[in-house]
């Protein structure tokens, strides 16, 4: 998927009288998405080279920083609640076009909604997508699967997929060198996920630990943009708490200043206590 079509909404550029256009290109990568994509990369080589020189120790890596049901099962109600996050930057070393596939999709949809939503926004719906489809997992492990392990950014990747479709529904995207619209196309890879784990359960295979993740994740993009949920930005409110905190405590040390100035004009230096003299010293320092 190298080419997009114009969304209705005019994201991804404008084409003569509002007309949707199909541009030949990559979209600019977006700066969580890169910081997302630098993350999974720098972690893969560095498993690659656990798993290359010792089975064992990658083994052990997957045990405690996958997710693993069974060491859930069994270290609770002490839980590694980590594997929750750290599972999804975690791609398998024998198979490269896992996490390949799952960073081109984070590429080109992830580029999509960060640029709907802004830098923050979208890392919170891929953490939720990842923590929705972690719980999904779990319990879908403990009560129809073999409690394995599971890695990958998948469930998180998808959820960012169904969050953009959502969003912008019928937007075109060349899938396989065929455009189809967003919606129809996050449609079918979830339709396909869920029957992928109805044939797997009715058949007993434990091979198809995934899927549990993949519609936990894209449950969470669904709702998330549904809900408004996708709007929601604590790390942004957070900043402007601390922005505002430095503006109010600004204010009152000035406030503070003038009245002190006032009384030196008024009673003399002498007058000032330890604590006024203190503060004085501080103002000063700053200034």
């Amino acid at each position: 998927m190298t080419t997009q079509y114009q969304d209705p909404q005019g994201s991804w550029g404008a084409g003569d009288a509002g007309a949707p256009v199909m541009r030949m290109g990559l979209p600019p990568i977006t700066p969580m998405v890169k910081r997302l994509m630098q993350i999974n990369a720098a972690v893969f080589v560095l498993y690659f080279i656990i798993w290359y020189v010792s089975t064992p120790a990658a083994d052990g890596v997957v045990r405690w920083f996958g997710l693993d049901p069974g060491l859930w099962a069994a270290q609770a109600p002490f839980v590694p609640v980590w594997q929750l996050i750290s599972y999804s930057f975690l791609h398998a070393a024998s198979d490269p076009t896992h996490i390949m596939f799952n960073m081109l999709l984070l590429y080109f949809f992830g580029t999509m909604l960060e640029t709907i939503l802004g830098s923050n926004r979208f890392l919170m719906v891929f953490v939720g997508a990842a923590l929705c489809g972690g719980l999904f997992h779990l319990v879908g492990e403990w009560l129809f699967g073999a409690g394995l392990p599971v890695i990958g950014a998948s469930g998180a990747v998808l959820g960012v997929l169904v969050a953009t479709a959502v969003l912008r529904p019928d937007t075109q995207v060349l899938f396989f060198f065929f455009p189809v619209r967003l919606r129809w196309l996050a449609t079918g890879i979830v339709v396909l996920d869920a029957l992928n784990l109805l044939i797997g359960l009715k058949g007993g295979s434990a091979g198809l630990v995934a899927h549990h993740v993949h519609l936990g994740g894209a449950l969470y993009g669904f709702l998330a943009a549904r809900g408004g949920w996708v709007r929601w930005d604590p790390i942004g409110r957070l900043r402007q708490r601390q922005i505002d905190g430095q503006q109010n405590r600004k204010q009152a040390d000035q406030e503070r200043l003038d009245a002190l100035l006032k009384k030196i004009h008024s009673e003399g230096l002498g007058s000032l206590s330890d604590k006024e003299r203190d503060f004085l010293k501080r103002v000063s320092r700053k200034g």
